[in-house]
């Protein structure tokens, strides 16, 4: 009686499964002849936003909550709460110890700020110098009676 009713149950369910099918590919062909696209298998990629940036203050409380939880439940507790990887709390430690935890963002950009800065001074003092060899030239073909650079003559003097 058991190998009947396992039977029947297996051919219920091939029909329930078979009526599915008919339904959905009726849709489909429902939705193609209404001038609908059917949406493809492949679904295009989602535009990704850009990375999170964290304030000095915000980065000091996280750590301060994390350093008070008791156990790993608290602190994956905290984690999940507020977003965040272990390895962003790690690397915000290590941060805090190594001094760099101040508040300001200094990273690369600074650097290159400061490097161009410092660029920008050599060569005004650069500037300065041909300026004034410049000069003395004129003073001395002024006073040899000789130009160094010739008149032209469509120059009016």
């Amino acid at each position: 009686m058991n190998k009947i009713t396992s039977e029947a149950q297996q051919s219920c369910r091939a029909a329930e499964t078979s009526s599915v099918v008919s339904v959905l590919t009726s849709a489909d062909n429902e939705a193609n002849t209404a001038g609908k696209i059917a949406d493809p298998q492949v679904k295009p990629k989602r535009h990704y936003s850009p990375r999170r940036s964290f304030a000095a203050a915000y980065k000091k409380r996280i750590l301060a909550a994390y350093d008070a939880c008791r156990n790993a439940t608290e602190r994956g507790e905290l984690l999940r709460r507020e977003g965040l990887y272990h390895s962003r709390i790690s690397a915000w430690s290590s941060q805090r110890a190594a001094g760099k935890f101040n508040g300001s963002k200094k990273g690369k950009h600074a650097v290159r700020v400061d490097h161009l800065t410092r660029e920008n001074e050599q060569l005004k003092k650069k500037l300065a110098q041909a300026e004034a060899i410049i000069e003395l030239q004129k003073k001395v073909s002024d006073l040899l009676g000789t130009h160094i650079l010739p008149h032209e003559k469509n120059e009016v003097s």
